[in-house]
């Protein structure tokens, strides 16, 4: 499977179809998509695959529709070639994706000139663009503040925008905070390589109609005020610059300079994916034993895995998983007479059966190796954990990672039901 969240679609659409609520709140209706593909194919990796490439399927669709909504019809103008940000958003992002193709139908609506049904059209589908993924519905209502503003303003905006970082508040358990630590361009090279950097200076300097080169403008100016450190990058900022550059294609006339632009970019692309796979998915072939034996733990109340395994040890064998630490609220919904275990990752059975305490006894009651992951308990954990930084050992930085969940939830997760992967 291609991508790090699709089986938590999985689990959401498994919960509604048997028990006809979602595991966890959530008003988007991609679920219940999800759903149906799972109740017509069966509950399957393969349903999975089938309703991402629909997904890209759908952002294809939409780009090429509003452009031909956009260009009056001219379907010689409307041509476009599958830019890679479609079906890396397709595979990756499904519910920002689906939000995003009634983003672009309701900006090409806007800026058509179809007077009658153009406000109309352009708010119903900016409603469902909101309903699907809320974040899509805030980035549309940005692009259209932007659009509105006069561009001899934008410097100025720049300006105060630069003040901006130093008065958010640095709350890492929220979904907006300041990340001062890196730079995000530097992050979003980390997640995906060269090809989003390619795409992001496009964005800025790429040509445009000259009927909506404020609009072109006003996306390329939000796509560099991103170049600040406002938000997570990689929770906000990387999905919101990915938006961006899926958006503007709507108003990039093709010609040869942009078939050449769209050849570099999908070189850089496809080399990071080659060379680079696990930026775009977890190694779920290996996850199969380890998930297995686990699940068959007769007392195994909840899981603690990084958050590829939980997702997919939860929609494998139904069983509860947690990809941070656990906190109160996941102690408390502990079923009776059950602990809590982890699966390590990264860490050699080898390095957690020779670890002693002070008193030269093994810090693990229990440790079971399976294959690149050792189950242990919970408790032993954090005794390892605090043991490593005592030692100020190596191997902290592993067990201190997201191979090994380490922090608690934000609280925006931990109000959702249930332990919420």
């Amino acid at each position: 499977m291609f991508g790090k969240d699709i089986y938590w679609y999985g689990v959401q659409a498994i919960s509604l179809l048997e028990t006809g609520k979602l595991h966890s709140p959530d008003s988007s209706p991609v679920f219940h998509i999800v759903a149906l593909f799972l109740k017509i194919f069966g509950i399957q990796d393969y349903s999975l695959l089938l309703f991402q490439i629909l997904t890209s399927v759908w952002l294809l669709f939409s780009i090429f529709l509003s452009r031909w909504i956009l260009l009056q019809r001219e379907l010689k103008y409307s041509f476009l070639f599958p830019g890679f940000v479609i079906l890396l958003l397709g595979f990756l992002y499904p519910k920002q994706s689906w939000a995003l193709g009634f983003l672009v139908l309701s900006i090409g609506f806007y800026t058509s000139s179809f007077s009658r049904i153009r406000w109309v059209a352009a708010g119903l589908l900016f409603l469902l663009a909101l309903w699907f993924h809320p974040m899509v519905g805030i980035l549309g209502l940005g692009i259209w503040i932007l659009y509105q503003i006069p561009i001899k303003f934008y410097p100025y905006i720049f300006i105060l925008s630069l003040l901006l970082p130093l008065l958010l508040p640095n709350d890492p358990n929220e979904r907006f905070y300041s990340e001062r630590e890196i730079f995000p361009l530097t992050a979003a090279y980390g997640i995906v390589g060269l090809g989003i950097l390619w795409d992001w200076g496009y964005l800025l300097f790429g040509k445009s109609e000259e009927k909506v080169l404020q609009i072109r403008k006003a996306i390329a100016f939000f796509g560099l005020i991103l170049v600040l450190p406002i938000f997570h990058f990689a929770d906000i900022q990387f999905r919101i610059l990915l938006s961006l550059i899926l958006v503007v294609q709507v108003f990039i006339p093709w010609g040869k300079i942009q078939i050449l632009v769209w050849s570099i970019s999908s070189i850089l692309w496809f080399f990071t994916v080659y060379t680079e796979p696990h930026l775009f998915r977890y190694s779920y072939e290996l996850m199969w034993n380890p998930a297995e034996k686990m699940a068959s733990i007769s007392n195994n109340g909840l899981l603690v895995a990084h958050h590829g395994f939980c997702e997919y040890y939860h929609f494998q064998f139904r069983k509860d998983c947690l990809s941070w630490e656990p906190d109160a609220k996941a102690i408390a919904e502990l079923p009776k007479g059950t602990q809590i275990y982890r699966a390590v990752y990264g860490i050699r059975y080898e390095n957690l059966l020779a670890s002693k305490d002070e008193n030269n006894n093994p810090i693990f009651s229990y440790l079971k190796p399976l294959g690149e992951y050792q189950m242990v308990l919970e408790e032993d954990w954090k005794r390892y954990r605090l043991w490593l930084e005592k030692r100020n050992s190596k191997l902290l930085s592993l067990a201190k990672s997201w191979k090994n969940p380490y922090r608690e939830r934000p609280n925006f997760i931990k109000r959702k039901q249930s332990y919420g992967i």
